[in-house]
């Protein structure tokens, strides 16, 4: 079965303010630490699978835009839009 959707981030955009962490109503985000910058954290989903279609707690939480949403170019064959 094919995937609906799936959220996808923008680190060069974020300003760490763990927003959309909060935000996931399935607690499938959580924090990873920059390799270069230690002091600083990006968000990561755990399972893209799990995360429920037409959610967008995460996105509407993010003051600087840095998620977005990848959508399948033609609908899968378990849905009906």
């Amino acid at each position: 079965m094919a995937k609906h959707w799936f959220p996808f981030f923008k680190p060069e955009k974020c300003i760490h303010c763990g927003n959309c962490i909060s935000a996931c109503p399935s607690r499938l985000l959580y924090s990873k630490t920059d390799e270069n910058r230690p002091d600083l954290f990006f968000p990561k989903i755990t399972d893209p699978e799990l995360c429920p279609v037409n959610c967008f707690d995460c996105v509407r939480s993010c003051p600087r835009d840095v998620i977005g949403i990848i959508r399948p170019a033609r609908p899968c064959d378990c849905c009906s839009f």
